[in-house]
């Protein structure tokens, strides 16, 4: 990918440090799935149907442009290109979480899935929690989630403009035993309390970001004693 680079792109606005913020999620029993690629190679959070849209990257699989309008490549991926992301990416990773939602249902009655992100511009709230508009989850299961996250200080939002769930909770959370949540946090809230823009973001505010991450560890605890009580 690098050698078909616009030199000098940047590539702004991925989620930056997420992966390390939520990393006690093993250690109390959460399922972990990670994606290990960059959105700029190819978002799984988008629907097959969106194949390679070369003038809007919020309905594409492959951008072609920047989040800022920019463009990527001094050569465009070929089909190729394109078709060997999608199998070795992107179904590779949808195959694994459909995997783990059926193994955890066979097990119990409600599997529910967090599907986690970081945003900067969309809203002033700390935390945005996505929901298709109340499509792929239950109230009861939202309010778990507002009151956990509210009890350690953090604004809440749900469904702001921009941030109310992609393809992972819409696909997955229709299933009937599958209730699904996008969280979404601020990069103030974590990475530095400062303007964020056109940027590739190479170092963060460690006593900021280990205490947004204790006060996250401390609401996933309350999440999932909730959620095992209902």
């Amino acid at each position: 990918m690098k050698s078909r680079l616009v030199p000098g792109v940047i590539l702004s606005n991925n989620d930056w440090y997420v992966r390390e913020l939520y990393d006690f999620l093993d250690s109390i029993d959460f399922t972990v799935i990670s994606a290990n690629y960059s959105r700029y190679v190819i978002d799984v959070n988008r629907d097959m149907s969106f194949r390679d849209n070369k003038d809007n990257y919020r309905n594409s699989l492959i951008y072609h442009k920047t989040t800022f309008g920019e463009q990527i490549y001094d050569t465009s991926p070929d089909e190729a290109i394109i078709e060997n992301r999608i199998e070795t990416i992107y179904l590779p990773y949808h195959h694994c979480l459909a995997e783990e939602i059926r193994q955890i249902a066979s097990n119990h009655r409600k599997v529910y899935l967090f599907d986690l992100h970081s945003f900067y511009i969309q809203s002033s709230a700390d935390i945005v929690l996505g929901t298709r508009g109340g499509q792929t989850c239950s109230e009861e299961f939202l309010n778990v989630l507002v009151k956990a996250f509210r009890e350690e200080g953090f604004k809440v939002e749900v469904d702001a403009e921009g941030l109310t769930g992609g393809y992972i909770v819409s696909h997955h959370g229709s299933l009937s035993h599958t209730e699904a949540v996008q969280i979404e946090i601020r990069y103030t809230t974590y990475i530095e309390d400062r303007v964020f823009g056109k940027e590739e973001v190479i170092d963060k505010n460690n006593d900021l970001f280990m205490a947004t991450k204790g006060r996250l560890h401390r609401a996933f605890i309350r999440i999932k004693a909730e959620l095992e009580s209902l």
